[in-house]
């Protein structure tokens, strides 16, 4: 298999932007993007946010790009890639690739899209990270025969359609729960259908966190833990309701024995409260989780009055009213009284647990829906190391 460097295989090209103050630049019919437009699911693009004129195109010297170039931002983010789906101008955040007949342009999106972590290791800049014509250029890659291209593809684009499927199914089944709450109870913040027993958070549980000095003597992160170590929960570990454990921390068992108030146990509720704010998860296994800096705890006291399935739910619906308590720093932060403070109608118990029950019941499908993505998520990966190495 040849390898080659991909300014020897393809002609790039950038942009920039016309005078923004100059209105005759602006609201006309040429396509022109900047890297804010491409997303993780971007594939053929076919159609800008903002639109130039044919003046702006000849007073600014732009050069277009065809049909089947593929997109590479470089900077504001570094890796977002695309296909355009018909001529179009960019702005300065591209370095855009024309392939030649050597390389495929979906096997070399491909190639691209499974190389985000290995493009922004090339970023330069203070402001901000950028890669260069250059770096791109010198890039290489591994480039089969057309035909043995063309099979990668076929193969990974069957497998992102029944990733992405199956991603869309767990979305609906979370839109699902979501719209059975606001069914049975309404806007709680408002009390528009449940309009008794207002309490507040610190009337029903005790909210604590892992105080700074505690983190600070006391705390040794392991990237590798050992056997009884216990994992330290993160903001980044808080998505949706779940814990997250794709990228985690260790400390020993003995350090985590030294500190009680912040073990976690389950029924425990998590929330993030600085820098990401909002984020909740419900934890669900005992002796396994510590607390980490940035996460507040929430334990119910009563919980044959309250239940944690429906309180985790309640957060994570009412973000917009927990964003009111945010205190305008440097960042971003809400402290533990402000959380003791969050105000809602509560309805009664046996409605709380008729709802946690229809939780369970689509978190089934929800678990052999997420098997079905892991198995799809694992052979993709195994494809793309394949193909690309």
């Amino acid at each position: 298999m040849a390898k080659y460097k991909l300014g020897d295989i393809c002609e790039i090209v950038s942009g920039s932007t016309p005078k923004t103050e100059i209105e005759e630049y602006w609201n006309g019919d040429i396509k022109w993007i900047t890297p804010a437009e491409l997303d993780d699911e971007s594939y053929i693009v076919y159609d800008t946010t903002r639109k130039i004129t044919e003046l702006a195109v000849k007073k600014t010297g732009l050069s277009s790009f065809p049909e089947g170039t593929v997109i590479l931002s470089s900077r504001a983010p570094i890796g977002k890639v695309a296909i355009a789906g018909c001529e179009m101008y960019c702005n300065q955040g591209f370095k855009n690739l024309i392939c030649s007949e050597k390389i495929y342009n979906r096997y070399l999106f491909w190639f691209l899209k499974g190389n985000t972590e290995y493009l922004n290791s090339f970023g330069r800049g203070a402001t901000f990270k950028e890669i260069s014509k250059k770096i791109v250029s010198d890039i290489e890659i591994n480039v089969p025969e057309m035909n043995l291209q063309k099979k990668a593809v076929l193969n990974l684009e069957r497998l992102s359609k029944i990733i992405s499927l199956r991603k869309s199914e767990i979305d609906k089944l979370d839109a699902l729960i979501r719209a059975r709450f606001f069914e049975l109870f309404g806007d709680l913040v408002e009390g528009d259908k449940i309009k008794e027993n207002r309490r507040k958070i610190g009337d029903i549980a005790s909210v604590t966190k892992l105080a700074g000095f505690e983190f600070t003597k006391y705390i040794k992160y392991k990237d590798i833990g050992s056997i009884g170590d216990v994992i330290m929960l993160r903001g980044l570990n808080c998505k949706r309701g779940k814990i997250i454990l794709d990228d985690i921390k260790w400390i020993e068992r003995e350090t985590s024995d030294l500190l009680p108030r912040s073990k976690l146990y389950i029924g425990d509720i998590l929330i993030t409260y600085a820098g990401t704010i909002g984020d909740v998860a419900l934890v669900d296994e005992d002796n396994k989780y510590h607390l980490a800096p940035n996460v507040g705890k929430i334990t119910i006291i009563d919980k044959l009055s309250y239940d944690p399935v429906f309180l985790v739910h309640l957060l994570m619906y009412s973000n917009k009213y927990i964003m009111s308590f945010v205190s305008k720093v440097a960042q971003a932060s809400i402290n533990m009284q402000k959380i003791r403070n969050f105000e809602y109608y509560f309805p009664g118990f046996e409605k709380q647990k008729y709802f946690s029950t229809f939780v369970e019941q689509v978190n089934k499908s929800k678990v052999e829906v997420q098997k079905a993505l892991d198995k799809a998520q694992l052979l993709f990966d195994s494809l793309m190391q394949k193909y690309f190495g």
